[in-house]
């Protein structure tokens, strides 16, 4: 009994360590505007990030989801290869793909044992090339 309480506590406490805080996004965040379509290439095939306004939706400590005004364009099967997603982009600069649902992970799990620690995160891909954007007016 001592060595399963002892395991869910570790498994517990990595978890913990290793998913991200998530936060609805601050009122007044700007989004952001993507000028033109961009084909981007990752580990795991190809995806098109849709030119148009990306609206924050989450940020973590790390960043900021912005959600495309459209579905990405994905190489996959499923939901004929079209995923909601967007950009996230750090507060560093570096940009990830991103495909799921971040706002669903924040307002879901408020109340649930993980908390905001999400275990349905949004998926992410490196990609290449970078995205040139602009910020939004408020």
């Amino acid at each position: 009994m001592k060595h399963l309480l002892f395991s869910t506590l570790a498994a517990c406490t990595l978890i913990s360590c290793t998913t991200q805080d998530l936060e609805l996004s601050s009122p007044g965040t700007p989004g952001i505007i993507v000028a033109h379509e961009v084909q981007c290439t990752h580990d795991d095939g190809k995806l098109i990030l849709p030119a148009g306004l990306y609206q924050p939706e989450a940020q973590s400590a790390k960043g900021i989801y912005y959600v495309a005004p459209t579905p990405l364009t994905t190489s996959g099967i499923i939901r004929q290869g079209h995923e909601r997603g967007g950009l996230f982009i750090a507060n560093e600069g570096w940009q990830w793909a991103w495909i799921g649902h971040p706002a669903y992970e924040v307002t879901e799990n408020q109340t649930s044992i993980m908390g905001k620690r999400g275990i349905i995160m949004p998926k992410h891909f490196k990609f290449e090339p970078y995205v040139p954007f602009t910020k939004a007016k408020k």
